[in-house]
């Protein structure tokens, strides 16, 4: 029925706008996560939910991609454009796994840290998605860009120095492995982010 009522040259749009809606509620549950271990199983299976959810969603991009004679952008910014924003959700959604998986002892508070700064670059995603139906008014999605960007730098300085200061500090080796591996999925979703950014970029700087 959705489908029916969308007009063709709008599906694109509608369909990323669902897709990053997706990745913030699946990036909020991570962060709620990390403050509840007594519910870590609930909200990985919540993520995985929401994962398999995206999954469809992308594949009815590919799907309408393959139908379309005319897009609305160019049909290689429409393909990496849903494969880079599935990826974000992955990685949250694998994160999410292997902390039920591996049920870490304590968390550490930059993880949490990290989990915040991949909310926050997920709804400027979800801003930047919207606005690409307004390519005649770039301004605000190049300010996006530059804030992205910006968050993925935070990003990965916290991961590194994080895993610094465990190495120093963590006496259980089976913990720093854990929180090695946790922290690298967290940090490759704002990497994903920072993709999305710059393709959207390209998209507004061919178009404009």
């Amino acid at each position: 029925m959705f489908k029916s009522l969308v007009p063709k040259n709008e599906i694109f749009y509608e369909l990323f706008n669902q897709i990053s809606t997706n990745t913030v509620e699946g990036v909020q549950a991570l962060v709620k996560m990390l403050d509840d271990c007594e519910h870590y199983n609930e909200y990985a299976v919540s993520l995985k939910s929401l994962e398999h959810q995206t999954d469809l969603l992308v594949h009815s991009v590919m799907s309408h991609l393959h139908k379309t004679f005319v897009t609305p952008i160019d049909r290689e910014d429409i393909h990496q454009l849903a494969v880079r924003l599935d990826d974000i959700l992955d990685l949250a959604e694998a994160a999410s796994s292997r902390i039920d998986l591996y049920r870490p002892c304590n968390v550490p508070r930059e993880a949490k840290e990290l989990s915040l700064v991949l909310l926050e670059s997920v709804k400027l995603v979800k801003e930047m998605v919207s606005l690409l139906r307004m390519l005649k008014k770039p301004a605000r999605i190049m300010e996006l860009t530059v804030e992205i960007n910006r968050l993925e730098d935070q990003a990965d300085y916290i991961r590194r120095s994080t895993l610094a200061r465990l190495f120093r500090e963590e006496k259980d080796p089976f913990e720093l492995i854990k929180w090695k591996d946790i922290l690298e999925y967290i940090e490759r979703a704002t990497d994903r982010c920072e993709d999305v950014a710059d393709i959207t970029e390209g998209i507004v700087l061919e178009n404009t």
